[in-house]
């Protein structure tokens, strides 16, 4: 995959985690790298399918980050490890809502999976040897959004069309 293909990428996971934190009372900024080691770190990573792209998504955060986030009718005193844990595999199936609505743009239609959330120090994954792999930073290194995605050799992200629109807003809740 060429740079502009990998920089369409990054461009849309940073603008889908800014603008989910946000909407949940927290401005982030990306860092250029992870400054501090995130204490009690929650991660969650979620799959993804398209014809042309498979893959996962990590967001990993510490409790403090998604304590601070937290809607106000789960907030208490000291929230729990399984409201957080649940809140951090939300606030992934969120950002992958963010990054379908953007590769929606480009005419790639992504389906998704549903989040498993991990809990621990000093826990690691390895990487698949994945063509397209973006690990970005935010809030001074304490959030972390990784992408791993396949596809073939000479895919490439398009450009955006102004006339594909996402098809659900974003924020908006689905009942099932």
């Amino acid at each position: 995959m060429v740079q502009e293909s990998l920089q369409r990428i990054d461009g849309f996971i940073a603008s889908s985690a800014q603008e989910l934190f946000k909407s949940h009372g927290m401005e982030i900024a990306p860092s250029s790298r992870r400054l501090a080691c995130v204490e009690d770190p929650l991660t969650a990573t979620i799959g993804f399918t398209s014809a042309d792209l498979r893959g996962l998504l990590v967001l990993t955060l510490g409790r403090g980050t998604a304590a601070q986030c937290l809607p106000s009718t789960l907030r208490s005193a000291e929230p729990g490890d399984e409201i957080l844990a649940d809140w951090t595999g939300e606030l992934s199936n969120q950002m992958l809502g963010r990054l379908k609505n953007r590769f929606r743009t480009v005419g790639i239609d992504i389906s998704l999976s549903t989040p498993i959330v991990f809990m621990g120090k000093e826990m690691r994954h390895f990487l698949n040897p994945s063509p397209v792999h973006r690990t970005l930073f935010f809030a001074e290194g304490c959030i972390l959004v990784e992408l791993q995605a396949n596809c073939d050799k000479d895919y490439e992200i398009p450009e955006a069309s102004e006339s594909l629109e996402p098809e659900q807003p974003e924020g908006e809740a689905l009942f099932f």
